[in-house]
C-alpha cells in the first residue's frame, strides 16, 4: 500500500503597504485563517516577496499605485486583489456603496471613491484575478469595467465555539458594544439606543484587533448598524469578529439577504426592535450558541458552493514562478 505525500501549496503573501494594519485586522484575520486551513503556507508584512504569490487589499492612490506597477514590472509578476468596497456596474452607470458613483455623503468622499476606482482600473495589466472575502462585495457586472477579469469567492473559516461557563466568564459591564466608523445616522441612532436604557460602549475611533476584542468581551451583544439608513449591507468582518468572541451581533435597520445573515440577527425599526433588542441582551449567551450554530451550517454550505480556488491559484503560480513548498 502506497500511502500519497500530502499536498503542497505555493507560499501566498499578503502585501498589507497601502493600509493601516489597525484599519484591515479583520480581514487580515479571515485571509490568513481561510488560507491556512486550506494548506497554504501564508505571510504578511509591509514588503512585498518575490519567493511567494502575493495578495493586496484594494485601497489604490496615485502612489500605492505606482508602488504596485514598479513591482509588478520589475519582477514580471502579477498581484491578486481582495476587493471591500461595494462597486457595481448597473446600466452603464457605476455604483459604489449603492449610490451612483460622484454622490455625496458622510462615509467616504465622491473624490476618494473616483480616485481609487481610477487607480484600481488602471492596474489592471498587473492584477491577476480579484478576491472576495465570502460573498460580499457582490462586484455586480463589475468585470465588465476590468475586461472579463475573474473574481473568486473566498470560503468562510471556520472559527472555534467558545464556552462562557467553561472559561468561567464574568458578566460583562455593557449591554451593547459598537466599534464602526462615526457617521451622521449612526451618532444619531446611537443616543436614540441609551436613551431606552441600555449600556453603549463606542470608542468612536478605529482601535487595534487586540483592543476591539477586548471591548467585544466588556459586552454581552455587537451592535451592527448601517453607515446610513438606506445602506443595504451587514459588516461580515465586524460579524465574524464577534463570534470569535463569544459574541452574537444585532443589526439595527437592516434587512440582509446575503450570506451573513445566517448568523445575525436583524430587527426592523418598525417592529418593536427595543423589544426585540432587549430580549437579545437578557439571553445573550444563548444568542450567541444559536448564531454560531449558524456561522458553521453557513461555513459549509458556502464551500460547498464555492470552493476554495486552488485551480487559479495553481496556475497563477506557474505563471509567476512560485514553486509549492
Amino acid at each position: 500500500m502506497t500511502i500519497s505525500e500530502p499536498i503542497k501549496y505555493p507560499r501566498v503573501h499578503l502585501w498589507i503597504y497601502n493600509h493601516p494594519f489597525h484599519g484591515i485586522s479583520d480581514q487580515i484575520e479571515y485571509f490568513l485563517s481561510a488560507f491556512r486551513q486550506n494548506g497554504y503556507p501564508v505571510s504578511i508584512g509591509r514588503d512585498p516577496c518575490e519567493l511567494a504569490l502575493n495578495v493586496v487589499i484594494e485601497n489604490f492612490s496615485a502612489r500605492s499605485r505606482d508602488t504596485l506597477i514598479d513591482f509588478c514590472t520589475r519582477t514580471r509578476k502579477r498581484v491578486a486583489v481582495i476587493m471591500t468596497e461595494h462597486i457595481d456596474f448597473i446600466d452603464r452607470r457605476i455604483f459604489i456603496h449603492g449610490d451612483p458613483l460622484w454622490s455625496d455623503n458622510d462615509y467616504m468622499h465622491p473624490a476618494t471613491q473616483a480616485e481609487r476606482l481610477k487607480c484600481l482600473l488602471s492596474c489592471q495589466p498587473y492584477i491577476k484575478f480579484l478576491m472576495v472575502l465570502g460573498d460580499l462585495p457582490e462586484l455586480k457586472n463589475f468585470n465588465e469595467l476590468m475586461f472579463g477579469m475573474a473574481t473568486r469567492a473566498i470560503p468562510f473559516p471556520a472559527i472555534e465555539h467558545l464556552d462562557s461557563k467553561a472559561r468561567h466568564e464574568p458578566e460583562p459591564e455593557y449591554d451593547l458594544l459598537f466599534t464602526g466608523f462615526p457617521t451622521e445616522y449612526r451618532e444619531r441612532l446611537l443616543p436614540e439606543i441609551r436613551a431606552l436604557g441600555f449600556s453603549v460602549r463606542f470608542p468612536g475611533k478605529l482601535v487595534s484587533r487586540k483592543q476591539r476584542d477586548i471591548l467585544n468581551e466588556s459586552a454581552k451583544i455587537v451592535l451592527n448598524i448601517p453607515q446610513r439608513k438606506s445602506w443595504r449591507w451587514l459588516s461580515s468582518m465586524r460579524i465574524i469578529a464577534g463570534l470569535r468572541c463569544g459574541r452574537a451581533t444585532v443589526s439595527i435597520g437592516t434587512n440582509d439577504t446575503s450570506r451573513i445573515a445566517a448568523c445575525t440577527f436583524q430587527v426592523d425599526l418598525n417592529e418593536h426592535w427595543q423589544e426585540k433588542l432587549g430580549s437579545y441582551i437578557t439571553g445573550w449567551s444563548s444568542a450567541y450558541d444559536e448564531m454560531y450554530e449558524g456561522y458553521c451550517g453557513l461555513v459549509k454550505d458556502f464551500e460547498t458552493q464555492n470552493p476554495f480556488p486552488h485551480d487559479l491559484i495553481e496556475y497563477w503560480a506557474i505563471t509567476d514562478r512560485v514553486r509549492a513548498e
